[in-house]
Parts: structure tokens; sequence; C-alpha cells
């Protein structure tokens, strides 16, 4: 069994602010994320709607965030969950005066190699 913390994890600083963490990883099956993401109404967390090779459930930890998903717009605010399928276009913005803290898990793992950080 393993486990993991995600407060303790390391992780990775991107020039955007993004703190990106692996938590957990399973080969290429699932992978478990958590992101904080700064403060910014202004401007898309990701530098841009993208879309993933994966279906996903993103959880707020903490804080307040705009969803736009296949074109749909949403506030998640902590303790809620969105399910983004598989190639669908989400962009996202902080909309709380704190960083919004995120936990992904991700199926299969799409992340490219050099993105993954281990524990």
């Amino acid at each position: 069994m393993e486990i993991a913390n995600i407060y303790t994890a390391e992780g990775h600083v991107y020039e955007s602010g993004v703190e990106h963490k692996n938590i957990l990883l399973t080969g290429d099956r699932l992978s478990c994320l958590y992101y904080k993401l700064p403060s910014n109404p202004q401007k898309d967390v990701m530098e841009g709607a993208h879309a993933h090779l994966a279906e996903f459930v993103m959880f707020v930890i903490d804080g307040e965030l705009e969803v736009n998903h296949g074109g749909e717009v949403a506030t998640l605010k902590k303790g809620d969950a969105v399910m983004v399928p598989f190639n669908v276009i989400v962009g996202s913005r902080v909309l709380s005066s704190t960083p919004a803290e995120i936990l992904v898990v991700a199926s299969p793992n799409s992340l490219p190699n050099e993105v993954r950080l281990r524990k």
C-alpha cells in the first residue's frame, strides 16, 4: 500500500505560480495530482483552455474557481467536484482572493514523462 500526503509531497512551481504535485501514480492507468492555483480572476490559470487525453475528476479542496467545461461555465467552491470527459476542452479561473487548491484524479495517466515528479 502506498500512502501519500498532498501537503508534504514534493512538487514543482511553474512560472505562472501554479504549484503541481504528483501524489500517487499507477503506471499509465491512473494519476492523483494536487494543484495550488494562484488567485487571478482575470486570467485562465493554465494559460488558456485545453483538452486532456484522459478523463478526470477535479475536487476543490479550498477556494473558489470558475470552470469552463466544453463551453459550459460553472463556479466551484470548497467541497465541489466536476467530471471532465476525455478530450473535452476545459479552462479555469480562480475567483477567490486566496489560492484555490484542487485534487485531480485522472485515467489514463496521460502526463508526459518529463513532467512526472516522484516523491
